[in-house]
């Protein structure tokens, strides 16, 4: 299927990523994974039961599916100093590299002032904003849950304070 349609796009066709859909509405459900003895009669596995039209999308990629398949695609927001956000960066990293190296690659990115630590804390928050959980920097980042909104700042005194200021004003049970 990648061939025909990489001839058809004109575009590599191990840079092209096709993606199932809802019958119901329609939106992307899964990524096909690489498989050489798929057919597509077995993608689209009909049901028998409600038979419906099944679409597949495809993405034009940058890079090799091979590389995107032991890969993971991150996006981080750096809220700084300030704890506002301030930008977001993306990164492909190798699933088996540890938050600890995404914290290092985002400050070759980010401004550090000149007096602080110089460490970045990596966390995510809740879809509801509830709750945020911290990384200590020892996580694969291929075992991260997907979707994730991860979320980086200065690390260090500030910090501490803050953390401090919410558990004390945190009623106790």
């Amino acid at each position: 299927m990648s061939v025909k349609a990489g001839e058809y796009l004109r575009h590599d066709p191990i840079k092209l990523r096709f993606t199932t859909t809802h019958a119901t509405n329609g939106s992307p459900k899964s990524v096909l994974k690489r498989s050489l003895n798929q057919s597509i009669a077995e993608i689209m596995q009909p049901s028998y039961i409600n038979p419906t039209t099944t679409v597949i999308l495809y993405e034009k990629l940058d890079v090799s599916i091979v590389e995107l398949e032991t890969k993971r695609s991150l996006k981080v927001t750096w809220t700084g100093i300030h704890n506002k956000e301030e930008a977001s960066h993306p990164f492909l990293l190798p699933k088996t590299s540890m938050v600890h190296d995404l914290a290092d690659h985002l400050a070759k990115l980010v401004t550090l002032s000149p007096g602080g630590t110089g460490k970045i804390r990596v966390f995510e928050i809740s879809k509801d904003g509830k709750t945020q959980k911290e990384f200590t920097g020892s996580e694969m980042i291929g075992n991260i849950p997907d979707p994730v909104e991860l979320y980086a700042e200065v690390s260090g005194r500030a910090h501490k304070c803050r953390r401090e200021r919410y558990q004390f004003l945190t009623p106790k049970s």
